[in-house]
Formats: structure tokens, C-alpha cells, sequence
């Protein structure tokens, strides 16, 4: 996604950043790490999450697809209800669903408008483990947007390598009365055991207070980086 918007094929991409169960999608923050690309929104997503199969009932399944985090998701159904297939990862629940429909016995954890496009069968709904399962995903788009009064604003911080040197580049947000509402550490790629943040703050970068504050975060950061400006989603 990230790709295809680079390269002008799509205006926006949508993209998981965070779900309400499982935490981060860390690949999704790495790929920030290397784009140019602004966040222009957010939007949260109820996530359900559905056996899908050929196969005649779940006690023919013998393999089951799915990415990572909707296993992760459904961990306690799937030991209850599907404790003997093999799981295999794949890069995501359509490939899954799209491996089940080849495959005798294989099923795929997916959404239900993947059995329509795939030819599937609803062995079992709703398979998630927390009945408020909720992922938040990101648009991204290659120009930023202007404030809207109501804003979320994400960064890419490096701190210095000193004591305290975390405090001293969080300092002035508190000091200009700025809410922090998110920081996520992630591996650098720089070297071992060295580290980005992933901050997300209330305001837009345009905004005065909110500007006096990132001039000297981006005076004390070793690495800074302004991922986007947008409307914050409403709760």
C-alpha cells in the first residue's frame, strides 16, 4: 500500500496501525521509517473475524490461514473449537482465503466479504475473543492536510544518547501545555539496541503552541520527523 501510493497508482492507502487487542502493528510503523509518505487520517474499525472454508463442517478442516495478528485475535477460540489444524501465517486474511479456496480441508480466518469473493462457506462467525475488537488504521497520502481544529499530530523522534535525554525531549510538549496521548518505541535499523519513537500529540503542527514546542523537540532530537497532521478520530 505504502508502494502503490508512492508511486502515484492510488491518491490514499489505508493501512493497521493499532488494534485494540493485540497493540501495534509494528511493520506498519517501519514502513514509516523509510516514507515520505503524510498521515492524512484515522479511522477506528470494528474487526470480526470468520472461518471460512470449503470443507463441509470444522471438524474437516485440516490446515487454517491467516495473518498473524487476527491469530493472535482469536487465540482462545481457535484452542477450543480448532486445536489440531495447523496454523500457517501469510501475509494477509485475503491471500488466506484466497489459499482456502485451492486447498481440500484448508480454511482461512477472514472477513466475511472474502467468502463472496472467494467462494467460501461460513463454517463459524465471529470468532474473535474480545466482542469489541477494534483496529485503528491510518490514510495515508503523499501531500498534508490544513488544520481542521481538531487534530492529531504523529512524530518519528530519536532521543540523544544521555541521561535523560527521553525527559528533555518530551519536556516542552508539557511545557506548552500539549497532550501526549501515544509513544511507542520501535528498533532503529541504525544499529543494536538503538531506538525510534513513535509520539502521537493532540493539535496540528500549524498550530502556534503546538509549533513552539516541535522547534525544540527538533532541537534536542536526533532524529525528528513530522509523520502527519489530521483530524482526530472521534471515540
Amino acid at each position: 500500500m505504502f508502494r502503490e501510493v508512492a508511486a502515484e497508482a492510488v491518491p490514499y492507502g489505508v493501512v493497521p496501525v493499532e488494534n485494540s487487542t493485540e497493540g501495534v502493528v509494528s511493520y506498519t510503523l517501519d514502513m514509516f521509517m523509510q516514507s515520505s509518505l503524510h498521515i492524512c487520517g484515522e479511522v477506528g474499525l470494528p474487526i470480526h473475524h470468520f472461518v471460512l472454508s470449503r470443507a463441509p463442517a470444522l471438524a474437516a478442516v485440516t490446515r487454517v490461514y491467516s495473518h498473524s495478528q487476527s491469530f493472535a485475535q482469536c487465540r482462545k477460540w481457535l484452542d477450543t473449537h480448532l486445536p489440531r489444524p495447523e496454523r500457517v501465517g501469510v501475509t494477509s486474511n485475503a491471500e488466506a482465503a484466497r489459499l482456502a479456496a485451492q486447498e481440500p480441508g484448508a480454511a482461512a480466518i477472514a472477513g466475511e466479504v472474502a467468502a463472496r469473493i472467494y467462494g467460501l462457506d461460513v463454517l463459524a462467525p465471529n470468532i474473535e475473543d474480545e466482542p469489541e475488537n477494534t483496529t485503528r488504521f491510518l490514510v495515508i497520502g503523499r501531500r498534508p492536510v490544513p488544520p481542521t481544529g481538531a487534530d492529531k499530530t504523529s512524530l518519528l523522534l530519536a532521543a540523544r544518547n544521555q541521561p535523560g535525554a527521553l525527559y528533555q525531549l518530551l519536556e516542552p510538549f508539557s511545557r506548552y501545555g500539549i497532550n501526549m496521548n501515544r509513544i511507542e518505541s520501535r528498533p532503529s535499523r541504525r544499529g543494536k539496541w538503538d531506538y525510534v519513537f513513535f509520539v502521537d500529540v493532540d493539535g496540528h503542527a500549524q498550530d502556534p503552541d503546538l509549533a513552539s514546542a516541535l522547534r525544540e523537540v527538533s532541537e534536542r532530537s536526533a532524529v525528528f520527523k513530522v509523520l502527519g497532521s489530521y483530524p482526530r478520530m472521534v471515540l
